[in-house]
């Protein structure tokens, strides 16, 4: 999700619930607006905002809970321009994660790392697991902080903690029911873990969605259609581990890994992967 041009049209547009209105004060036409919000709603898989012939428009559920963090994105790109330009620090620590744990542990280890070194430049890299290790071999980042990939060289640390069943409070549903379930496109791993663990205590669970996108799950699970597999660390308001709640088997272990180059590193990416793991170990 990295056409920010595409964010501030789909959030003007469901401020107003007017296309026209949209194009105005963007300085556009309402062809560029319906265009950015058809993009969003194809690349995270489903409706934001309904709009037909002499029907009003109205934002969707997953509309509602996508705009939330659409304004965040947009804010937090605001500070990022507004942190370079005025940045005077030369040292730097570039952190390759995933979306998923950047809005939980790495922003808590963040705070930290701050209040010991608050001349230090962070850039924040969000890619999946998969892909972050390519990046730290390739020198585009310094550290990579992810669910576990397997040994290999270069590894600091490594941090056991227990999936869960994450979505929202108010979410319900009967022991009898299926259970609704929201992963990525591609997220094999843990919908195995779903599907296994369900199966071993005699549930049924069905995709109730799918999306390419952590920010499109997140929306699903926030709009209260389904819930998710995540680690338990990861799990912060408004998700909650639903798991006692539902009656819903308990799910196996995974590792959270953080690699850096030795060659590279130096006392703020050791203090760096310090506070990632300090306040992985709160959770223990």
């Amino acid at each position: 999700m990295r056409d920010l041009n595409a964010l501030e049209s789909f959030v003007v547009a469901a401020e107003t619930l007017n296309f026209s209105v949209a194009a105005e004060l963007r300085n556009t036409v309402q062809s560029a607006i319906s265009a950015h919000v058809k993009k969003l709603e194809d690349e995270l898989g489903c409706v934001l905002l309904t709009r037909g012939r002499g029907l009003p428009m109205s934002l969707t559920p997953e509309g509602e809970a996508f705009v939330v963090y659409a304004r965040r994105i947009l804010g937090l790109s605001d500070e990022a321009v507004k942190a370079v330009r005025g940045a005077r620090s030369s040292r730097r620590i570039r952190l390759g994660t995933t979306v998923t744990l950047a809005m939980s542990v790495v922003t808590q280890a963040l705070r930290q790392f701050a209040q010991a070194e608050p001349g230090v430049q962070i850039h924040v890299q969000c890619e999946r697991s998969d892909a972050l290790l390519a990046l730290l071999d390739a020198g585009e980042i310094d550290i990579a902080f992810m669910m576990d990939q397997g040994r290999r060289p270069g590894r600091d640390f490594v941090e056991s903690t227990a999936l869960v069943w994450a979505g929202v409070a108010e979410f319900a549903m009967t022991s009898a029911q299926d259970v609704p379930l929201v992963f990525l496109t591609d997220g094999r791993d843990l919908r195995g873990y779903a599907f296994e663990a369900l199966d071993r205590a005699g549930r049924t669970g069905f995709l109730a969605h799918l999306s390419p996108h952590p920010i499109g799950v997140r929306a699903f699970v926030l709009a209260g259609l389904a819930i998710t597999v995540m680690p338990q660390t990861a799990v912060v308001p408004p998700l909650v581990d639903l798991g006692s709640k539902l009656a819903l088997p308990r799910l196996r272990d995974v590792a959270l890994s953080l690699y850096y180059d030795p060659k590279r590193a130096g006392q703020d990416i050791t203090l760096f992967s310090t506070a990632i793991h300090d306040q992985l170990a709160k959770e223990v």
